[in-house]
């Protein structure tokens, strides 16, 4: 590969603008005394209640370096916790919710012998997740004080699936329609189509308490890429040409977290942050000595903490938690000339 002349000359004549200091962070393994068992991080709340798992089917509550095993059924896909250490998840095909050492089911909806699924609670207690109803549509639902709220489906589609809930009670997930499956969000209480990229399907996975979305989005059959709306649901593609990716967290800064990988099949993933609204690989912004390859970053709080999955540098799978710290800034004809040099090098390799 060859950079041209043209190109390291524009690097270094450029004016030179502000640059923003490189976030870094500091890695804790949630449960460092059982260092031979798998285990994964999905939520984390903004109280810094961490939600994990592990590969032998038991849940935990991390928080102040102190691990909680939750008493929920085996093997239950635990999903969501709220400020008030409030966790929501999947047991037996049925949704729950767990709090003080108490488990209570989700009802479905009146009339209908199927059952109910849960995603994410907010700080008010709402759990968002679909259930089925008597014509056996899968549908977004709310649960709160003992009702249970269906949020229609898109254009009159069949079917909607609700996967987060924000402190304001808006919705984002996904919804059938006659172009496919499209994220949305709800607003007044109506569903907003947040529209697609090229390839016309979308999921939205989290929504802040301003009501931006992070999901994925196609951009061709076997390509997708992680997104951000703005507050006015306009779908910004923050993924990486030639690469799929996922956004699974959004904080109020409108910092996402997800994985981005080199083929569809997800395999090779790497965790990524966005800073400043660009793709990062979250392997660059630890430690390297600590021996870590985060793979994905499931949850972002609003304090910058983030959670996900990684291999320990003893080859296990491990839920980490990320804690970010003072950064160290760079000059900014760092930042500019790196960028331009980027340029340069894309256009040659068309990545």
């Amino acid at each position: 590969m060859k950079i041209s002349l043209k190109c390291l000359v524009l690097g270094l004549i450029l004016p030179v603008l502000p640059a923003h200091a490189s976030v870094m962070y500091t890695l804790v393994d949630l449960m460092p005394d059982n260092t031979s068992i798998s285990s994964g991080a999905i939520s984390i709340s903004d109280a810094g209640h961490v939600l994990g798992f592990t590969g032998t089917g038991d849940s935990f509550v991390y928080k102040n370096n102190s691990v909680s095993w939750l008493s929920v059924p085996r093997y239950t896909s635990v999903t969501g916790i709220n400020s008030s250490g409030v966790v929501v998840g999947n047991s037996g095909g049925r949704g729950i919710v767990h709090s003080n050492g108490s488990t209570q089911i989700i009802g479905g909806f009146s009339g209908s012998p199927f059952s109910s699924l849960a995603y994410g609670i907010n700080d008010a207690g709402q759990v968002v997740g679909s259930a089925w109803n008597t014509q056996g549509n899968q549908r977004a639902t709310i649960a709160s004080n003992g009702s249970l709220t269906d949020l229609g489906a898109l254009n009159g589609g069949g079917w909607s699936a609700g996967n987060a809930i924000n402190n304001s009670g808006q919705v984002t997930g996904e919804s059938q329609t006659p172009n496919g499956g499209r994220a949305f969000i709800t607003r007044n209480g109506q569903m907003v189509d947040l529209g697609a990229f090229a390839w016309g399907v979308s999921r939205g996975y989290a929504i802040n308490d301003l009501g931006q979305v992070a999901g994925t989005s196609h951009v061709t059959n076997n390509e997708k890429h992680a997104f951000i709306t703005t507050v006015d649901d306009q779908m910004i593609d923050i993924g990486l040409p030639g690469y799929t990716s996922e956004a699974f967290g959004l904080n109020n800064a409108g910092q996402a977290v997800g994985y981005f990988s080199d083929n569809f099949a997800g395999e090779n993933k790497r965790a990524f942050v966005t800073i400043n609204g660009v793709m990062t690989d979250l392997n660059t912004l630890i430690a390297a000595e600590i021996g870590w390859t985060l793979i994905t970053a499931h949850d972002i709080n609003n304090s910058g903490q983030i959670v996900g999955v990684g291999i320990a540098a003893n080859g296990v799978v491990r839920g980490f938690l990320l804690n970010p710290v003072a950064s160290v800034p760079l000059p900014a004809s760092f930042w500019l000339f790196g960028s331009v040099l980027l340029g340069c090098v894309a256009r040659r390799m068309q990545i």
